[in-house]
């Protein structure tokens, strides 16, 4: 469904108007913009999507009636709704064709951070979140596929919309959040692929686009 009309069903179930919740669901389906097939939802339709979600609009949303409505509530109805039921990240990487070019091993996230600070200057605890933003997903699923989820071009935006536009160093200087991202891509990897490179690898299922309807949800 549309971004509109999962804040309007959220609008039916928790009061409010659409606009209340519609930011929340533009979120999720905002890797729409990447390709316009569904697996594009693999990036952020799952029970670990809907954690990321609740980090970057805080615990709960406020609607109009002065109701305040759990993030999480609302992302596994999305998820529900587009899915029939939320799934864990893994899920998404069953029977993923992975490519020859993903790495046997992978730095951790304080080696990545020392790196930083060699190149750009500053302490490491300066880049330390950030690169545990991006390994993070080593929680998600087993193996190097786990780099699906965040190592591409479009994570590397995703870190510097979660970050900031810079870090800033302890010598009063910064550094583009978005440098020290492509560089930890580059740096993992080899290189910097594209959100494509990997989805197009996953083996669709039917699951994955078993969308409801608004009028279904009695929406129209």
């Amino acid at each position: 469904m549309h971004p509109y009309d999962h804040a309007r069903s959220s609008a039916k179930i928790h009061g409010g108007v659409w606009g209340d919740y519609f930011a929340v669901h533009a979120w999720f389906d905002a890797t729409k913009v990447i390709q316009c097939r569904f697996t594009h939802r693999a990036l952020r339709h799952h029970i670990e999507g809907v954690a990321e979600a609740v980090s970057n609009f805080g615990p709960s949303i406020g609607n109009r009636d002065g109701v305040k409505v759990a993030t999480e509530q609302l992302g596994m109805q999305h998820l529900e709704e587009d899915c029939t039921h939320p799934p864990e990240a893994t899920v998404w990487l069953i029977d993923f064709d992975a490519p020859d070019w993903l790495p046997i091993s992978e730095p951790d996230s304080a080696e990545l951070a020392n790196a930083s600070a060699a190149r750009f200057g500053g302490d490491s605890s300066a880049y330390l979140e950030l690169h545990a933003w991006f390994m993070e997903t080593r929680n998600w699923s087993d193996g190097p596929e786990h780099l699906v989820f965040r190592h591409h071009a479009f994570g590397i935006f995703e870190a510097e919309a979660r970050f900031g536009p810079v870090i800033a160093l302890d010598n009063g200087k910064a550094v583009p959040t978005r440098v020290v991202a492509e560089r930890h891509v580059q740096q993992v990897l080899g290189r910097v692929p594209s959100a494509t490179d990997f989805l197009r690898r996953i083996k669709g299922e039917r699951w994955m686009l078993q969308a409801t309807s608004p009028r279904k949800l009695g929406l129209d």
